[in-house]
């Protein structure tokens, strides 16, 4: 059998050169490109090469060649252009596994590109360069390796003492004894997005002030809701270290407390609970069920779902059901919207309509206010970063005194300006949030806003929902209503709202009475 015989390289003939840099997260930073440039470009200047495209990979593994969307466009235009020279700091810098290197290093040669490493000298050809190319590569992927198993050793190690393991997160920063410390600078921040979701905003807002405000993730990037979302779903801020299969309840100091915490889980759970609430079946017209994340089943302690029917006359109606009924577990009959939402408004009443109840609210509301939304924490840590911008910016001035005027040194000053810019707008707005906070929560402001309820208001009848009543139990003839701030109890008559809605005399209803009733045990 004859052998085939090898296709000798032909080198394209002209000066043009290609270059790719790459470094490793575990490895280098982002000083390592810089420095492989100017090496690429001295060797470009010595050997009569003109560099027209350069390529490059930041933090990224030479292993992952699908996550280089560098190396992968150089291997894509290299057929396209045929530059004679691609030039590269080492032979780790293409690939840290040799079947890699080898099919990259054929592809570039077989358009005609010579491969030159400015850290190696590498013949071009002979069974010197094939011997020395393949030690070279054995020896990327033998300290990859080796670098991956210390890693993953010393990750083990760090997860083990509490210790900073490399993973950033807003509110914290690495203290000199590598444990996490709260970072003064973005803590507030954090808080902030807790009490603000907590205190009913939607994360989409929360995030649109955060931005506005000039604040950034930890990796520098705008707010989204899912940045949010994993901020109010991070435990880290309880204390709780994680890694891997490694759990420490304390290693990290608490920012979070427990109690605000667990608010802010009730709250997704709630708001999940009223996106499946709503009418799945499509009408313009169908109604909130605003109770929804609230009402349980006073049979068997199942939560309540708002569905629809249509009768035979075509007229749909709508029900708040036991979710238990629909696999048949329970036999708590559907009842109409109108009837339990009602019940619920009179007993909304019962309590706004008590002096003496009222009173006691409005001290609870403003002693929790002067605690949580009155915090000037944010206020201190804007007005310090506010005083490091003024310092920076007084150093460049002193630069630019003495005759050192470049173009960073202008670039930086435009943009200390623009955080000076953004920091005075943002302590402004804070300021006047705690000035117009100290008003809105105060005992006579509360008064003045659930004394006079218009529960017509979706959001205010909301908010008196979610502020007063804790869970809301339904029976086939009775309502029972446990809250927030009470022992007792609070009960309806479902007859008495039925007789009302049938007279189309809904003031004429009795008010609802106070009573010890106890809510069924689960």
């Amino acid at each position: 059998m004859s052998r085939s015989k090898k296709v000798k390289f032909e080198q394209n003939d002209n000066n043009y050169a290609i270059a790719y840099y790459r470094y490793s997260s575990r490895a280098q930073n982002e000083e390592s490109i810089d420095q492989q440039r100017e090496m690429a470009l001295k060797y470009a200047k010595e050997h009569g090469l003109e560099i027209i495209k350069e390529y490059s990979d930041e933090a990224e593994s030479g292993w992952l060649n699908e996550s280089r969307p560098g190396f992968n466009l150089m291997l894509k235009d290299i057929p396209i252009i045929k530059p004679s020279t691609l030039i590269i700091w080492k032979t780790d810098r293409m690939a840290r596994d040799r079947l890699t290197a080898m099919k990259a290093r054929l592809l570039i040669r077989n358009a005609g590109c010579a491969i030159k490493c400015v850290a190696e000298n590498i013949p071009e050809e002979g069974s010197i360069a094939i011997l020395m190319e393949s030690l070279f590569d054995a020896l990327a992927e033998q300290y990859s390796l080796n670098l991956s198993e210390n890693v993953i050793r010393g990750l083990n190690y760090n997860a083990e003492r509490g210790l900073y393991n490399g993973v950033p997160m807003l509110g914290y920063k690495k203290g000199k004894d590598k444990h996490y410390e709260i970072d003064d600078k973005t803590a507030p921040l954090v808080i902030r997005c807790f009490n603000d979701y907590a205190a009913g905003k939607s994360m989409a807002l929360i995030a649109a002030e955060f931005n506005k405000d000039g604040f950034t993730t930890i990796r520098k990037k705008p707010f989204k809701v899912n940045s949010i979302r994993s901020i109010l779903k991070n435990r880290s801020y309880l204390g709780e270290y994680r890694f891997g299969d490694v759990f420490i309840p304390d290693a990290i100091p608490q920012l979070i407390k427990p109690e605000l915490f667990e608010q802010v889980q009730k709250n997704f759970s709630q708001h999940k609970r009223k996106h499946l609430a709503r009418n799945n079946e499509g009408e313009p017209e169908a109604p909130r069920f605003w109770l929804t994340g609230k009402l349980f089943c006073g049979k068997c302690g199942e939560p309540l779902l708002g569905v629809s029917g249509t009768s035979k006359s075509k007229k749909i109606h709508y029900y708040y059901i036991c979710r238990s009924k629909r696999r048949k577990c329970c036999n708590l009959k559907p009842i109409r919207k109108e009837v339990i939402e009602l019940a619920v408004i009179k007993i909304m009443d019962d309590i706004l309509l008590d002096t003496a109840k009222l009173a006691s609210l409005a001290v609870d509301v403003n002693a929790y206010y002067q605690e949580h939304q009155l915090d000037d924490t944010m206020l201190k840590a804007l007005e310090k970063s506010k005083s490091e911008v003024e310092k920076a910016l007084n150093n460049i001035l002193k630069a630019i005194e003495q005759g050192i005027i470049t173009e960073t040194t202008r670039s930086r000053l435009l943009e200390l300006e623009q955080q000076n810019k953004g920091l005075d707008e943002s302590i402004k707005k804070e300021k006047e949030k705690l000035s117009r906070s100290k008003e809105e929560f105060s005992i006579q402001r509360f008064y003045d806003y659930f004394g006079n309820s218009d529960y017509s208001d979706a959001d205010k009848r909301d908010i008196i929902l979610n502020y007063f009543f804790k869970k809301i139990y339904v029976f086939e003839d009775k309502v029972i209503v446990t809250c927030n701030f009470y022992d007792e109890s609070f009960e309806t008559d479902l007859d008495d709202i039925i007789d009302c809605l049938e007279r189309e005399s809904v003031y004429e209803c009795a008010c609802s009475s106070s009573s010890q009733s106890r809510p069924p045990e689960k």
